[in-house]
């Protein structure tokens, strides 16, 4: 009696069912090693919580924050009972000849209780590009549009920069000492 050979077909499939085993560990590991090394160094924020109306001293400026709203532009798309449109006045003042130097726009997000951030756009900015006076309050104007919700409660999240006017051309992009990992928390 002539024996006859199994069907090719289950080890084929066995064989492409390992092949793509294969190249997801070959994918994947590397893929999740580097992103544990990259969570590793991201380092850690320290916010710094103001008062509602009150005011900060960080590295030689002083910030204070006050909140608004204001009706929409005529045409806008975001004119809409469940839109509210906020207007936040951002005051800088620098303290010393330091202060003077640092010109550099924040970074600047609002955020609700939920973790969720809106971007801010600036509507106008008084402070001169070049060098600050000691004492003399600079305010930035920016606007956002929230959910009519949380309108109320959507805090100002600022991220001082640490660029100085003073700053050689040819030294602009070597990297710095100093670390952007301080953000301060304007309270409503």
């Amino acid at each position: 009696m002539a024996r006859t050979q199994p069907p090719k077909r289950p080890r084929l499939l066995l064989q492409g069912v390992g092949a793509v085993v294969a190249l997801a560990v070959a994918v994947g590991v590397p893929t999740y090693d580097r992103y544990l090394k990259f969570k590793d160094i991201q380092p850690e924020l320290r916010t710094h919580t103001v008062e509602a109306g009150q005011e900060i001293t960080f590295e030689h400026v002083t910030w204070k924050v006050a909140y608004g709203t204001m009706e929409a532009p005529a045409g806008s798309k975001h004119n809409t009972p469940d839109k509210q449109w906020l207007k936040i006045d951002i005051t800088r003042k620098a303290v010393d000849k330091d202060g003077t130097q640092l010109t550099g726009q924040p970074k600047a997000l609002l955020k609700d209780r939920a973790g969720r951030a809106w971007q801010l756009e600036t509507l106008e900015d008084k402070a001169p590009v070049d060098g600050h006076v000691v004492g003399e309050s600079y305010v930035m104007t920016k606007v956002a549009v929230v959910p009519s919700a949380v309108a109320k409660e959507v805090e100002l999240e600022l991220r001082p920069s640490f660029y100085r006017s003073d700053t050689p051309t040819k030294d602009l992009m070597k990297p710095t000492t100093e670390d952007d990992n301080d953000v301060l928390r304007f309270r409503r």
